[in-house]
């Protein structure tokens, strides 16, 4: 399956930022981030003839939802391409963080992107891991549309010089209302894209 992404207003190829995840009928799930400034690769540990849905994500902009029937070939399956189209979010106001710091996993290796979700107070922390190209810093970018907060780690336009690795750790903090906020914090390169999904609220 090949998914391509364009803006709902312009035709342009829109695929940058983007990630999403396809949920076949046996309930398997298989990720996507942006292959291409029009497609988007997934993860796909097998070949998997059948229903698919498929959602994509990308903040500030409303979530795309489709359906695709993958049929089965002699020896695989045919090629199905999903066309998706994405339109702003009318209700999405940026959220700044109120801290935001990154800098180079020492660990080695190269391990899988993670996030750990707390909550301190009216504050939510939100740390772990991600993979960065062409040797940049990473940056999130968030938006809150009603009760949703999306937040995405993703790479920046700031040279790391030197400090080239391709894992980086972040820490970001955000305020939280009063109210529950369902949280969605994905990861823009590589995979896993989806990093945490689920409600959070402010600690009593």
């Amino acid at each position: 399956m090949v998914v391509e992404v364009r803006d709902a207003a312009t035709g342009r190829p829109a695929a940058s930022g983007v990630t999403g995840v396809s949920e076949h009928e046996s309930g398997e799930i298989t990720e996507f981030t942006a292959g291409s400034d029009l497609t988007l690769d997934g993860n796909w540990g097998r070949e998997l003839p059948g229903e698919h849905t498929i959602t994509v994500w990308k903040p500030g902009y409303l979530p795309y939802v489709a359906n695709a029937d993958v049929d089965a070939d002699m020896c695989h399956v045919k090629r199905e391409i999903v066309e998706a189209e994405i339109a702003p979010d009318p209700r999405a106001v940026p959220e700044d963080p109120i801290s935001f710091t990154e800098g180079p996993d020492t660990t080695g290796g190269w391990p899988s992107a993670s996030a750990e979700v707390q909550v301190y107070g009216d504050t939510l922390e939100i740390k772990g891991l991600a993979q960065t190209r062409s040797c940049t810093e990473l940056r999130v970018v968030a938006f809150r549309s009603g009760t949703r907060l999306h937040a995405q780690v993703e790479p920046s336009d700031l040279p790391l010089g030197d400090e080239c690795v391709g894992s980086r750790r972040f820490e970001a903090r955000f305020s939280l209302p009063s109210r529950a906020t369902n949280l969605l914090v994905t990861n823009a390169v590589y995979f896993p894209a989806v990093l945490f999904d689920g409600e959070v609220r402010p600690a009593e």
